[in-house]
């Protein structure tokens, strides 16, 4: 809480005096409750409290830890308090004050909405200004990414061996502007390239394609680079779609040129699409979506093949003589109509991809960056990713990743790129240079297709619904992302970030307390499956945090001339203290007169999940965790069982059966060997 002047600290005062007499005669509630009622706490601001986060982490949790002699440059932020010329007063009046303390101020910046100093001193001069009322934050400076430009300019006899990749190895095809083969780290890599139409041309001359093409080989470019390695795990294959103009072909209809590409390339093998493209002129608003949308849900669909979709980007505009809106409105302005998903990014059987911001690095190559800050912290949504939900209000994005950031400059009013805050891939002009670094949400999809591809190659055999929920099921929001996002609401982490960043290496493995099972299945219409999971008693009576997480993916018929859009529908639930016998009775058809009422199934046994069913089940890709802090009942028994149901919507009749997969993760904070014990027992599904 923060007053304009002492008059407005005193009123308050004084109500919180009013309030604290108690109820007035004749009244029900005390003078001001409204007010004061809805505050859980409060006290003045402490010299702890304005030591920044990036202090507090290096040690400094107290003024005390300043060393009175040592010497310290660090930024300080002052509180947004009058007018523009009455903080540039209170900035003179406090570089005064310093220099009387052996201080200085080496650089200020004065916004219209913010104040920042690079502040040099001793300890005794910083714990002077952590008691100012006036001082808002003190922390360190952003320390710069000394290696980025050395590793720009990296060349062939800088980057150690360059390797194919195994001839079995899985491929990613990505649709794009095309791609610089040529490219001494994708020569060996690209094992054919064509244009839809043929038209288009064969070389990359924008060079979009060719950045996406570098992520999508490789994952991270950077590593790569920096331990001198480029051995390729990836075949590449690249479908040129857009002209060097950045458009689609004047002739051709989006829907077929996608269906022309998509159909070649998987009769090439290819099971993993990129798309780091989308439609600037269609925001989804609800409703209905468009063809393009539909024609990449079919195909996935029909040809079992994983097609990952960039978000697309949202460029924030502010109004005039508000630039600093950039900072101060993020990341709200993410959350509004405007920043919603471009098409085909709501598509319910293609997997979709927003960005985090990996890095908010201010260059230091002068004093004068105490004007430039990064918008978004590490792991927070990045400025330019778009947001959900998707259709019917499903979970969209399914994922997010690394995709850049970009900083804000005081001085100039507006957005500066910096290669320290952007996502290393590889230049379209090698002849110039090898390496450049990229921001957008195209370039945080090819870093999740490359996951896809490293857990085909663990899983040859798995289907496209068996990749997304693997990926899904190992994916959790960034921790900065959700402590920045959560007084917006569950629903903004979830239209923001998905599930969160996928784990390649989680996603494809158990370990000693985590446990992965999966089924790779089809379900007929109007039918339900039950999945015996074994719950091992140690599991259930070893105090400690135990997590029971399940991802369901599917593939249904769809039709964008519908408002209900998906053909089936399917969900799951994790029942618990019943015997088999009465999981089936209670979920099997009835005829009321032969067989009577429906049983009923009281809460205790039904694992809540989060999130709850209301808010997963509109999509396609749904993921829940069940969380057990104290240990169940002994009348839970020693298996739980997973029911997943299977409901025909609109699709004709002669459409019988529905693929789907479905993955159950056991995990447990305490040692207790779960892997081991689980394994001794056999996971058995009853259909019915």
């Amino acid at each position: 809480m923060l007053f304009s002047s002492d008059a407005e600290l005193t009123e308050f005062r004084a109500r919180l005096s009013a309030y604290e007499k108690g109820i007035p005669e004749g009244q029900k509630n005390p003078q001001y409750a409204s007010l004061i009622a809805a505050i859980e706490d409060f006290a003045p601001l402490a010299p702890e409290d304005r030591i920044g986060s990036v202090l507090k982490a290096d040690g400094f949790e107290t003024p005390e830890a300043f060393a009175l002699t040592s010497f310290y440059r660090l930024d300080v932020e002052l509180w947004e308090v009058g007018t523009q010329s009455e903080r540039m007063d209170q900035v003179n009046q406090l570089h005064a004050q310093l220099r009387e303390r052996g201080g200085d101020i080496t650089d200020y910046y004065v916004g219209t909405s913010f104040t920042a100093l690079r502040v040099t001193g001793t300890g005794s001069t910083f714990r002077w200004l952590l008691t100012l009322p006036t001082v808002r934050m003190i922390d360190t400076p952003p320390e710069l990414d000394e290696d980025v430009e050395q590793l720009l300019e990296a060349t062939i006899t800088d980057i150690g061996g360059i390797n194919a990749p195994p001839a079995d190895a899985p491929a990613i095809t990505v649709l794009d502007s095309g791609v610089n083969e040529a490219h001494p780290v994708l020569v060996n890599v690209v094992a054919e390239k064509a244009s839809f139409p043929a038209t288009l041309g064969n070389t990359d001359e924008r060079g979009h394609g060719t950045k996406v093409s570098g992520i999508a080989a490789y994952g991270d470019v950077r590593d790569c680079i920096e331990r001198n390695d480029f051995s390729a795990r990836i075949h590449l294959f690249s479908g040129k779609v857009v002209n060097d103009q950045g458009n689609f072909d004047d002739l051709k209809l989006v829907p077929s040129q996608m269906d022309a590409a998509i159909r070649h390339f998987h009769s090439r093998g290819c099971r993993i699409f990129n798309l780091s493209l989308g439609d600037r002129n269609s925001i989804y608003a609800g409703g209905k979506v468009g063809m393009w949308t539909n024609v990449l849900d079919e195909l996935a669909r029909e040809l079992d093949v994983l097609i990952v979709v960039a978000t697309g980007n949202y460029e924030h505009l502010p109004a005039n003589g508000k630039s600093e809106d950039h900072l101060n409105a993020y990341p709200s302005y993410l959350l509004k109509p405007q920043s919603r998903l471009l098409e085909p990014a709501v598509g319910e059987n293609v997997l979709t991809v927003g960005a985090i911001a990996h890095a908010a690095v201010v260059p230091t190559h002068n004093p004068g960056t105490v004007s430039v800050r990064p918008i978004a912290k590490v792991g927070e949504p990045a400025p330019f990713t778009r947001s959900g939900p998707g259709i019917r209000n499903a979970i969209k994005p399914d994922l997010c990743d690394e995709g850049g950031n970009v900083l804000f400059d005081g001085m100039v009013q507006g957005l500066s790129r910096y290669s320290e805050s952007e996502i290393f891939t590889t230049h379209a002009r090698y002849l110039e240079r090898l390496f450049t670094t990229a921001k957008g949400t195209s370039y945080a999809t090819p870093l999740v297709a490359y996951k896809a591809a490293l857990v085909l190659q663990v899983f040859p055999e798995a289907s496209a619904n068996l990749l997304r929920a693997l990926l899904v099921n190992s994916a959790h929001p960034p921790e900065a992302a959700i402590e920045r996002l959560r007084h917006f609401g569950d629903a903004s982490i979830r239209n923001l970030c998905g599930y969160g960043i996928a784990n390649a290496t989680v996603a494809s493995t158990s370990d000693t307390n985590r446990v992965v099972l999966y089924a790779d299945d089809v379900i007929g219409l109007d039918r339900f499956y039950v999945y015996e999971v074994p719950i091992p008693r140690e599991f259930s009576e070893t105090k400690g945090v135990r997590n029971i997480r399940v991802t369901l993916a599917y593939d249904p018929p769809t039709r964008h001339t519908r408002a209900d859009y998906l053909g089936v529908e399917m969900s799951f639930r994790l029942v618990r203290g019943k015997r088999l016998e009465e999981v089936i009775d209670f979920y099997k058809k009835r005829n009321k007169e032969i067989d009577g009422e429906a049983p009923e199934l009281e809460g205790k046994y039904d694992c809540t999940f989060e999130p709850k069913s209301r808010v997963r089940k509109c999509g396609t890709l749904q993921s829940a965790t069940f969380t057990m802090s104290r240990n169940p009942a002994a009348e839970y028994g020693e298996t739980y069982y997973l029911v997943v149901r299977c409901e025909r919507k609109w699709v004709a009749d002669d459409f019988l059966k529905q693929r789907f997969a479905v993955v159950v993760e056991l995990s447990h904070e305490i040692d207790i060997r779960l892997y081991e014990r689980v394994r001794q027992r056999v996971q058995v599904r009853v259909s019915a």
